[in-house]
């Protein structure tokens, strides 16, 4: 589908008009709504990329300003079932174990839901919103974003990534939930690196698995959309940027949307993720 022009009025159903009016009449205080705004607005609609596209483009061409909504902290006070809900067992985990003993064995699935439940409860309220120019912190965003832009020819990226299942909203829920405990394992190590708490070896390696286990999920999480990057992109080939850095752009704007996403508000990532990855692209267009 092509790009609407900045003026062109954008053909809706009449339940997505009826919703755009009354995001419409909401924003008039300020010229401006949050992201969250519109997710609450279409959380019950089924609506697919393009009507989602479609939307957007007619807040746009109404003068609406689409903000996303301050994220200061993060709170990571979740029940105590909730990581572990796709795990069951009764086994401890041995805490007193070395580094040396990491070649011994993988910890299962079981101790990586405990480790988490264990770390969120010990990290009440991390600020995770300006994270420390780390070499931790830079390895960690060097990781995921040089194994989504490195490059194959388009044909090639299009076959691999085809080959990643998508994922269910509750699939989607049990990797944020593991992305948000990482992030707050990360940013007690990155604490215990610049000396403003004490870790104990066994306490090291514990929150090194979880962070381990947040970055999986994350890749995870990031590989289930790259479909819907390439999609997106699609409706932006012509305006001055080859196809290729559309969608790499694009994927910039989903690992963003990968890093802001809250799970806890019920929407999906999908949809949550279309506004990122549009803002990453027109806004390297407008560069």
């Amino acid at each position: 589908m092509a790009a609407k022009k900045a003026n062109e009025e954008v053909k809706l159903s009449d339940e997505l008009t009826k919703i755009v009016d009354d995001l419409v009449s909401s924003s008039k205080s300020n010229g401006s709504i949050s992201e969250d705004d519109i997710q609450v607005a279409i959380r019950d609609v089924d609506v697919n990329d393009d009507e989602l596209s479609d939307l957007y483009d007619s807040l746009r061409v109404k003068g609406v300003e689409i903000t996303t909504a301050s994220e200061a902290t993060v709170s990571f006070a979740i029940e105590d079932d909730a990581v572990e809900d796709d795990f069951s067992s009764d086994d401890d985990m041995d805490d007193s174990s070395d580094f040396e003993d990491e070649d011994d064995e993988d910890f299962d699935a079981v101790n990586e839901a405990r480790e988490v439940k264990e770390a969120l409860r010990s990290v009440s309220k991390a600020k995770v919103s300006k994270p420390k120019r780390s070499s931790r912190a830079r390895a960690r965003r060097s990781d995921t974003t040089t194994v989504m832009l490195t490059g194959d020819p388009v044909r090639m990226y299009l076959k691999e990534i085809g080959k990643v299942d998508l994922l269910t909203a509750s699939e989607e829920v049990h990797l944020a939930m593991k992305i948000e405990a990482g992030t707050a394992a990360s940013q007690k190590l990155e604490d215990f690196e610049d000396g403003l708490i004490e870790l104990n070896r066994a306490e090291q390696r514990r929150l090194m698995r979880i962070e381990s286990v947040g970055l999986d999920a994350k890749q995870q999480l990031i590989s289930a959309n790259l479909r819907l990057v390439v999609s997106i992109a699609k409706r932006y080939v012509g305006r001055g940027m080859l196809f290729l850095d559309l969608i790499q752009e694009g994927n910039l704007g989903l690992i963003r949307a990968v890093e802001k996403f809250d799970y806890t508000k019920g929407f999906k990532f999908s949809t949550y993720a279309t506004w990122w990855i549009r803002q990453a692209i027109t806004r390297a267009i407008a560069d």
